[in-house]
């Protein structure tokens, strides 16, 4: 049987007349012809090749057919004004999903910001965070797994581009009384080079940053350990077994407390570092992503 797209403005006609009672009471409801609806019910009932109306006295009837296209009608409403209250919903946040994957130098940011301050303003969001390196960041966006990346040095991807970008320095991470806080800042990298040091693994930005960096000032850095935990670098250079290279961002709350130090150098690479805000290039964002990069704007994050 042959597929029928049933018009919409016969079946708005046929439910005028079902609710009325008759053709007259639809057509002064509509402000129409009463010819014009008797026509449109007419083309519908051929359509659907069944009578829907009986002639009763003054007024009509439904046929047994006709209830079953009234529920139809009556649902497609329903469901119209459940999908208006939705996207209203959606336009004032009270529902809808938003897919983060960042690298591990975003962790403490994303925590303050998006889950103690927008959940808080928005907890009807379900906010999905995950951690991965830039490549794994890239790639989720591309295919559409993630809705915001996070990203320190992003490969490029046709499939996804940078929304917001900001200058993040890399600094070394040591902790007070190393010997290389008492060394004239901002340092040279070759200052680090007799002191272990521990690296993230390979595929995060923060190692692409540090194998650049390596390249351009012609150092080496004697790795003692390689993690994909910032938390754990962070632990390596408190139990004084070496220093890191991270953001001030990253240990900010160490450095309040006393606990880490963030020493500037003088790598054009360190300097120059940007952490990148990516979506999917052909996407438009949904309106919680929106309002989302609208206060990591708003509170100068990027």
């Amino acid at each position: 049987m042959q597929r029928i797209g049933l018009s919409e403005r016969r079946l708005h006609y046929f439910l005028a007349v079902a609710e009325t009672g008759s053709i007259r009471g639809a057509a002064d409801h509509l402000n129409v012809e009463a010819s014009v609806v008797s026509r449109q019910i007419h083309q519908l009932e051929s359509e659907l090749g069944v009578q829907l109306l009986q002639r009763h006295g003054r007024g009509v009837i439904p046929t047994e057919a006709a209830e079953l296209v009234i529920n139809h009608c009556r649902e497609r409403r329903s469901s119209e004004t459940l999908l208006l209250t939705q996207i209203s919903e959606l336009q004032g946040l009270e529902r809808g999903e938003i897919h983060i994957v960042a690298g591990e130098g975003f962790r403490e940011e994303l925590v303050r910001w998006v889950l103690q301050d927008f959940c808080q303003q928005h907890p009807r969001l379900k906010v999905t965070l995950e951690f991965a390196n830039a490549v794994d960041t890239v790639r989720m966006l591309a295919n559409d797994q993630a809705h915001l990346g996070l990203a320190y040095r992003p490969p490029i991807d046709p499939a996804v581009r940078t929304v917001m970008q900001r200058k993040q320095p890399m600094c070394v991470i040591a902790w007070p009384g190393h010997p290389l806080t008492r060394k004239k800042q901002p340092l040279a990298l070759s200052d680090v080079c007799p002191y272990p040091v521990g690296m993230m693994s390979n595929g995060f930005g923060l190692s692409n940053l540090v194998k650049l960096a390596q390249y351009h000032d012609r150092v080496q850095f004697e790795s003692s350990l390689v993690t994909n935990s910032i938390a754990t670098l962070k632990s390596y250079v408190k139990a004084q077994l070496g220093v890191t290279f991270l953001s001030s961002h990253a240990v900010a709350d160490e450095v309040a407390d006393g606990s880490l130090v963030a020493l500037r150098t003088r790598s054009e690479v360190f300097e120059t570092a940007e952490a990148h805000v990516l979506v999917r290039a052909d996407r438009q964002p949904s309106v919680a992503v929106e309002r989302l990069l609208q206060m990591l704007e708003e509170k100068a994050l990027f």
